[in-house]
């Protein structure tokens, strides 16, 4: 998860923390918004940027394997 957002342009903790609470920690996406004053949209937004971030790692990935 670090490592995506690493590489993203997301750089509020806020928003940093409901990502991981909402992708790693399994909480609802209504208990994340409420816990970090985020609205839905917003939530909804950002959440497309890093699963296309993801999905665009997934398929660079296979470029840069060890194959020695």
């Amino acid at each position: 998860f670090f490592l995506l957002i690493g590489i993203s342009s997301i750089h509020s903790d806020r928003v940093i923390l409901a990502m991981k609470d909402y992708l790693v920690g399994g909480h609802s996406r209504k208990e994340v918004c409420e816990k970090y004053q985020m609205n839905n949209g917003y939530f909804s937004t950002t959440l497309g940027r890093l699963i296309r971030l993801n999905a665009l790692a997934a398929r660079l990935a296979p470029y840069y394997t060890d194959e020695s």
